[in-house]
């Protein structure tokens, strides 16, 4: 829960508390029992209330985590298609795009910070793994793998059909090419 719903949830239920008190405080003595039940009806929807919140609170969290994916392999595909695909592949300048990848592996880091699906977080470690070792190779086939699998997540996640292309490199998709990209990242 963010600390700003927590804080209009404690204002609103102190608010709620204060108007009982109050209307205790204001009963003749023999309404005062059924004033005690109301306090205690009331203190049980409160309570409901919050659970309630805390509750979509959470299922929004898991709701932005599942967004927040879906936009970092957006964003992760289109960079390096910028880089690589279309053959850009063959003039890629390692002195101008190093860094470039660099921050895409910490990008794609947060993805198996945060992710729960567990192909999408394999994925994204082999994603990292191929460009690590591209980067430390200088090997653009590596550059080359991360792509295909962010081009393929994009299409799974995101529904990006732009180009009709699969790779089927994917474990998210259970695509048959998996192979490919395992053999590269584990030599």
């Amino acid at each position: 829960m963010s600390s700003r719903k927590l804080a209009i949830s404690l204002v609103f239920a102190i608010m709620i508390m204060f108007m009982i008190v109050i209307g205790v405080n204001l009963l003749p003595e023999n309404e005062n029992m059924k004033a005690e039940e109301s306090k205690e009806d009331k203190e049980e929807a409160i309570e409901t209330i919050t659970v309630q919140a805390e509750e979509r609170d959470e299922s929004e969290s898991n709701n932005n985590e599942i967004r927040g994916t879906n936009q970092i392999i957006t964003r992760v595909h289109a960079e390096l298609n910028r880089l690589v695909g279309w053959n850009r592949y063959r003039g890629f300048s390692w002195n101008q795009n190093e860094t470039l990848l660099e921050s895409l592996i910490e990008d794609i880091e947060s993805i198996v910070e945060v992710e729960m699906d567990e192909q999408i977080i394999k994925d994204a470690e082999n994603t990292i793994l191929s460009l690590k070792r591209a980067i430390d190779k200088r090997d653009t086939n590596g550059i080359l793998f991360a792509h295909r699998i962010m081009h393929d997540l994009d299409y799974f996640a995101n529904s990006n059909v732009a180009d009709g292309i699969r790779y089927q490199v994917t474990n998210y998709g259970d695509d048959e090419q998996i192979n490919e990209i395992e053999a590269y990242v584990n030599q």
